[in-house]
Parts: structure tokens; C-alpha cells; sequence
């Protein structure tokens, strides 16, 4: 007969072994790894189509203009006009030069159209202020989408769009809706980045394109370069922008489409176009 083993004393322990603990942290971090680069896609497209439909308010705000003033579009940064600010007051340049303070009325009276995702923090930063001629003037700076202002609506800073500039240069700046070409191509704003207290964020009044007189871009966008070297144009939807037409509708555009000056310019006639003297 065998002898029989040592009998338990006790009941055998419910926790889990080392090598079972290192198993179970194996695959919460190959998990981990499948979903995040998923959620990180799903955030980033959230904030895509928050962006898109404050781009798209943003454009039926700027129709109405056109249809307020006699086709005459929203002015991009002009010298001369009035606006006013929350409470109703006059403020004077160069507020009343960039475009945000002049499309106020047709938001809804409300900045929170056009200070999407990260940005809202920002606007509500400026309304906390309490020099509140501070923030106005400061609200006026970083919407999230630039304005084309030198071939939409005038840029009186760049090239004004009337007088000499139009003897030498001609149509090169829509300033009725009606005259735009191909509405459904001309870009009237972009998604943005500007410089605001030594760092930069998500927003700017204005965008410039590639080529003006020459192309003055750099070649590729880097995220490190400062705002100016892609005309404070900002791919941040996989390396797309979106960008709001005349004709109404919202797309996103890759870097290539960026740097097409048919997407900026009513006369381009080739991605690389300039501006050229008209011939007497």
C-alpha cells in the first residue's frame, strides 16, 4: 500500500502567481497599445468636425454679409470701416481692421463660433479679463480660422485692393461675391496659428497664401517652424487645413492643396501662380 501525502491544512490561495500577474500586465499593454493610436484618432476627428461646423457657420455668416451689402464681401483687413464691439461700442484700429469684430453680428453676436476645440479656453480667457477693452482687442487676434484677406476682401497692410495697386495689378482681389471665378476653389478662410504670449496657438485673423510676388512659404510644414513660414496656416488635421469657399461648403485640405495659389487667388491660373503686372 502507498503512503498516502501530506493532507492540506488549509484551502489553497486564490491570488495570482507572479508569472500570471506579468502575463495579465502583458496584455493590458498590448491592449493599450492597439487602442490608443484609435482614440487618438477619434479625438483628433472630434476636433475636426467641431472645427468644420464653426467653419461652416462661419461661411453663412459671411454670405449674409455679402447679401447686407450689396454683394460686397466681408472686408479681409481694411482701414476706414466701423464695428462695434459686444456692448455696442465703436472700437477703434486696428480692431475694427481685422475681420472677427466686423462678422460679429452675423454669429449671433457670439465669438464661440469662430473659438473652436482648444481654443474656447482662450476666448474665455480674454472675456475674464478685467480690462475689457483688453480683451476685446485680444478677441479680435486668434479666431481659429484665418481670413485670405489679400484676395478676399482686401489686405490694406499687403496690397491695398483698390487704387494704384488695381491700375497696375488689376482684379486681383474679390471684392464682390459675384466676380469670384470658381467658387466652389477660391478659399475665403483657413484653419490658423498665431504667436500669443511666447508660445504659439491655435489662431489667427488672417492666413497668407504661398506665392505673392514669388513663393515664400517654406517648402513643408514643420510644426516647430514659427507661424509666419506657412503664412500662419496651420495643418493640423493630419496634415490637412480646413478651408471654408466662397461658394459655401468646407473642405480639408492636404499641404499640396494648400500651396496651390488656385485655392487663394481669382486670377491663378496654375498652382504656382503670382502676381503679375497687367500689360498696357
Amino acid at each position: 500500500m502507498k503512503a498516502k501525502g501530506p493532507t492540506p491544512t488549509g484551502p489553497r490561495s486564490q491570488g495570482f502567481t507572479l508569472i500570471e500577474l506579468l502575463v495579465v500586465v502583458a496584455i493590458i499593454a498590448v491592449l493599450a497599445g492597439l487602442l490608443l493610436p484609435a482614440m487618438t484618432k477619434a479625438k483628433s476627428q472630434a476636433k475636426k468636425a467641431n472645427e468644420m461646423s464653426s467653419s461652416h457657420q462661419l461661411m453663412l455668416a459671411w454670405q449674409m454679409y455679402a447679401d447686407d451689402h450689396n454683394d460686397r464681401v466681408l472686408p479681409g483687413y481694411r482701414h476706414g470701416y466701423e464695428a462695434v464691439d459686444a456692448h455696442g461700442q465703436p472700437v477703434p484700429f486696428p480692431i475694427n481692421a481685422r475681420y472677427p469684430w466686423r462678422i460679429y453680428p452675423y454669429l449671433g453676436k457670439s465669438f464661440d463660433v469662430i473659438y473652436a476645440n482648444e481654443n474656447r479656453p482662450l476666448l474665455d480667457q480674454f472675456r475674464r479679463l478685467e480690462d475689457k477693452s483688453v480683451g476685446t482687442y485680444a478677441a479680435s487676434v486668434f479666431p481659429s480660422l484665418g481670413i485670405n484677406s489679400t484676395f478676399v476682401g482686401g489686405d490694406d497692410n499687403e496690397l491695398s485692393p483698390e487704387g494704384k495697386a488695381r491700375t497696375v495689378f488689376g482684379d486681383f482681389c474679390v471684392l464682390k461675391a459675384a466676380d469670384t471665378q470658381h467658387p466652389s476653389e477660391l478659399m475665403v478662410f483657413a484653419s490658423a496659428r498665431g504667436p500669443f504670449e511666447g508660445k504659439i496657438v491655435n489662431g489667427f485673423y488672417l492666413v497668407r497664401s504661398p506665392y505673392f510676388m514669388g513663393y515664400r512659404w517654406s517648402q513643408s510644414f514643420n510644426p516647430a517652424d514659427g507661424p509666419e513660414a506657412w503664412g500662419h496656416v496651420h495643418p493640423r488635421f493630419s496634415q490637412r487645413a480646413l478651408g471654408g469657399m466662397v461658394d459655401g461648403h468646407v473642405e480639408a485640405l492636404t499641404e499640396r492643396e494648400l500651396q496651390d495659389m488656385r485655392h487663394w487667388a481669382n486670377q491663378a491660373d496654375r498652382p504656382d501662380w503670382t502676381l503679375q503686372r497687367q500689360n498696357r
